[in-house]
């Protein structure tokens, strides 16, 4: 077997793996590739080294000094779908098994106290914070103007190949406007940028699924008083913080399409929440709120346009009406209309056998 092959079955099942941890949560079923199945396996090369062809040495080969991480890891590296969503799906599968094991119906909340899970929410919530650490640097590497380099001696090749090894594997240089911004900036800002953006809020969304409720009428019932304690607090914070990265998505990628296939579930997830707090305190929701709700808005309609979904149509629909209350425009049939939003939520369900998304 070629190194190339190995790369592509590499790449292959890196792939599987998100797609498996992204339909646990879609459709709240359990994983079913384990991390210790891969935790020797290499992470993927860089589109660009791979399109080149330009392989690191198989395992065996004891002279190379190259360095490739094994197994999961929990830091952005790169522009690519391993390098920013990779690391944010291995988060998401011990999100996934902490929800399960907590939703046990034996072994969960009923055989153990609620306290005795908060090792484990930390433990996540560090992954979390390691993953926010590494992108802020990524954003800094590939978005801090570069000092120009000093002249190499004809003799430094390694520091030659290096450099030229950086630029392949970076966007190209080529120089783009934007909407709201008078200067140019270079491909590989605007496509940094982008990353940032979407791993901002996807990483946030993961931190209101650590925290919080996945179900919406669970939320909205809320039979356990989950509205006064910290965890609710931790959570919104999150929740207006993802709305935040929203905006920068929408002024950086108007139509969502970066990654339209992924994108809508953790959409969809991040604005629960904010939902419930439109429902429950409607006109006396703080400004923050209200803009968060607008913004939320606005991404379903650009999802929606992208990339046509009946639950994104549905929740659209839920959202408005909320907002609408929020800005105290309070309808005849009230009561008659948060029924039907509740109709409208309970086809998709977190809770016990729910389905998730399926219908």
């Amino acid at each position: 077997v070629s190194e190339e092959e190995r790369e592509e079955r590499r790449r292959i099942w890196w792939l599987l793996y998100i797609v498996d941890r992204h339909l646990a949560l879609c459709y709240n079923r359990p994983l079913f590739l384990l991390d210790v199945e891969c935790d020797g396996l290499l992470q993927p090369e860089s589109d660009a080294v791979f399109q080149a062809g330009d392989f690191y040495p198989p395992e065996n080969y004891a002279e190379t000094s190259y360095f490739k991480p094994r197994g999961p890891t929990f830091e952005c590296t790169g522009h690519n779908i391993f390098g920013y969503f990779l690391p944010l799906m291995a988060i998401l599968g011990e999100v996934v098994d902490l929800n399960h094991a907590r939703n046990h119906p034996r072994f969960g909340t009923r055989f153990r106290n609620a306290s005795e899970w908060d090792g484990q929410v930390a433990e996540i919530a560090q992954q979390l914070e390691t993953y926010e650490r590494s992108l802020k640097e990524f954003e800094a590497r590939y978005t801090t103007p570069q000092q120009p380099a000093e002249p190499k001696q004809q003799g430094d090749a390694t520091a030659n190949q290096e450099a030229g090894h950086q630029d392949a594997t970076s966007p190209s240089a080529q120089s783009v406007g934007t909407q709201n911004s008078g200067q140019r900036m270079t491909e590989t800002v605007i496509q940094t940028k982008i990353v940032v953006a979407y791993a901002t809020h996807l990483m946030h969304t993961l931190h209101i699924l650590l925290n919080g409720k996945w179900d919406p009428i669970s939320l909205l019932d809320d039979n356990d008083l989950w509205i006064s304690s910290q965890s609710f607090i931790s959570a919104t914070g999150h929740a207006v913080s993802a709305a935040e990265a929203i905006n920068d998505i929408l002024d950086y990628d108007p139509d969502i399409s970066f990654m339209p296939f992924f994108f809508g579930i953790y959409l969809l997830q991040g604005s629960f929440l904010l939902l419930l707090i439109a429902d429950k305190l409607q006109g006396e929701a703080s400004p923050s709120v209200v803009k968060a709700c607008e913004t939320i808005v606005r991404a379903h309609e650009a999802c929606v346009v992208t990339l046509n979904t009946e639950y994104q149509r549905n929740f659209r629909k839920v959202m408005r009406s909320a907002l609408a209350q929020v800005r105290g425009r309070l309808p005849e049939d009230f009561g008659e209309q948060q029924q039907r939003r509740r109709e409208v939520l309970a086809l998709y369900r977190w809770t016990g056998d729910g389905t998730g998304l399926a219908l």
